[in-house]
């Protein structure tokens, strides 16, 4: 593995790894395949390098760096995939970036977590350390104060194989009381 220190970015605040079951050339052909559609595409394949800009929101834009052993993606914020072929078919994908940014993303198609690679690191460490450590130094810097975030967290637990659950607070059901505060009407409402 690389140097995950030298790769990182200031806002890379974790990374970690997913399979999925395209490979870079398939990944390519669809970027291709989505021109006008999805996005625009500025640059050309041949210089190895171009960008994708959102249709609907032109400040969205993704550099697509195409390398000898795969593909590299910077977002418009910063996050990076680095995407690698892998034998016999599909890809590894690793995520430099917010658990949060990975999970609304549209670039890669969809993804099965390895589990137990979910990394943290703040700007001011030397190194990524396992998602419990994060975790812990998380919540001694906080002195106890919740991060705003940890309310979406156990929709990004989920995703992530449960590693998550010890570090956040009490799930209350407030999804389903979102649902239930909003009134059917109508033949097919329930009574």
């Amino acid at each position: 593995m690389n140097n995950l220190v030298e790769q990182r970015e200031k806002t890379a605040t974790s990374f970690f790894y997913f399979n999925i079951t395209q490979t870079t050339k398939v990944l390519l052909y669809k970027m291709k395949n989505l021109d006008g559609k999805r996005w625009r595409i500025e640059g050309k394949e041949e210089d190895g390098q171009f960008t994708l800009v959102d249709l609907h929101h032109e400040e969205n834009k993704t550099s697509v760096y195409i390398e000898s052993d795969g593909l590299k993606f910077i977002t418009v914020n910063g996050y990076k995939y680095e995407v690698k072929d892998k034998v016999p078919d599909g890809a590894v994908v690793t995520f430099f970036g917010p658990v949060n940014a990975l999970l609304t993303q549209s670039l890669m198609p969809r993804m099965t977590y390895v589990p137990n690679t979910l990394q943290g690191m703040y700007v001011d460490m030397d190194e990524f350390v396992p998602i419990s450590e994060y975790m812990t130094i998380r919540e001694e810097r906080h002195a106890g104060n919740p991060n705003p975030q940890d309310k979406h967290g156990w929709r990004v637990n989920m995703k992530f194989n449960n590693e998550l659950v010890p570090f956040l607070p009490p799930y209350y059901g407030e999804m389903r009381a979102k649902k239930d505060e909003q009134k059917k009407v109508g033949k097919f409402a329930r009574k």
